[in-house]
């Protein structure tokens, strides 16, 4: 077998567990689209828990776009942010899912009940995700780049539900996320504070 047999089994099976529930795929599912014998698939995942398991940790949790972004300025990271969003846009769809944002709600959703540590994993990121916004809103106004009034912790929300809520909106839209109209959003928010 090759040495990226294990990456092929979880990228084939993301695509899997990307549009079908957890329950709904089977290991028939799996052979067809991995080419791979029950054996083969078993030899590198403990069992289909442990395989679900491992899609979530390199397709959901290890998605560090925002840990990516030029943090220079305000203006850079939000500018870097959307380029991140595009560029996992152009990575999902190279995978052939047209809609990550509908992907990663779906085994989202599945996680809550087959993964048991997802919720602790989830709230870790969700807090890393705010503390960055924080640093840089902070930043920001240490720097003089927006009023010195702004409320760091009332904009981090703001900034990181609306990439949020956009997210989630775009679950039923044909290619997911509209990066332009996220970064007009984010630039009315933007010009709000600037100084």
């Amino acid at each position: 077998m090759k040495p990226d047999t294990k990456d092929f089994i979880l990228k084939e099976s993301f695509k899997l567990f990307a549009w079908k529930r957890y329950e709904q795929v089977t290991v028939s599912d799996l052979e067809r689209v991995t080419k791979l014998t029950r054996g083969s698939i078993f030899y590198y995942m403990k069992n289909k828990e442990h395989l679900f398991q491992k899609v979530l940790d390199k397709y959901i949790f290890n998605q560090e776009m925002i840990l990516n972004c030029d943090k220079t300025t305000l203006s850079s990271f939000i500018h870097s942010f959307i380029e991140q969003v595009k560029l996992n846009k152009e990575q999902m769809n190279s995978l052939g899912v047209k809609n990550a944002d509908f992907a990663y709600i779906n085994i989202a959703n599945q996680a809550v009940y087959f993964y048991p540590e997802y919720i602790k994993i989830a709230i870790e990121k969700e807090e890393t995700e705010m503390a960055l916004w924080k640093e840089v809103i902070k930043s920001a106004v240490l720097k003089g780049e927006v009023v010195k009034n702004t409320d760091v912790d009332i904009y981090a929300n703001i900034f990181h539900k609306l990439y949020s809520g956009f997210s989630y909106g775009s679950i039923i839209l044909t290619e997911g996320i509209d990066a332009d109209k996220l970064a007009e959003s984010f630039n009315a928010v933007y010009r709000t504070i600037k100084k």
